[in-house]
């Protein structure tokens, strides 16, 4: 079964997998809402931002930034593999 993924269900894996509070998660996907993530330039921008909201360090990061954005492609490549599953 393909589980739909909606905000809810990213905050908790991303908590999950950076082990991070709730309060952290949503700052964190609140950063990647607000800037577009596809790009260099816009993932420069985007850690820069997760840096200065979260007080962490770059490296830091980018382990956050490449941890979303493999949660955002997970969803992607069930949405492209199964594209009409969530239309029961």
């Amino acid at each position: 079964m393909v589980m739909k993924m909606n905000k809810t269900d990213f905050l908790k894996e991303l908590s999950e997998i950076t082990k991070f509070d709730m309060e952290k998660c949503e700052i964190i996907n609140e950063v990647i809402e607000n800037n577009c993530f596809i790009g260099k330039n816009n993932k420069i921008k985007l850690v820069d931002d997760l840096v200065e909201r979260l007080g962490i360090t770059e490296q830091e990061a980018e382990d956050i930034y490449e941890k979303a954005m493999g949660i955002i492609a997970s969803g992607l490549k069930e949405k492209i593999k199964h594209p009409f599953k969530d239309k029961d």
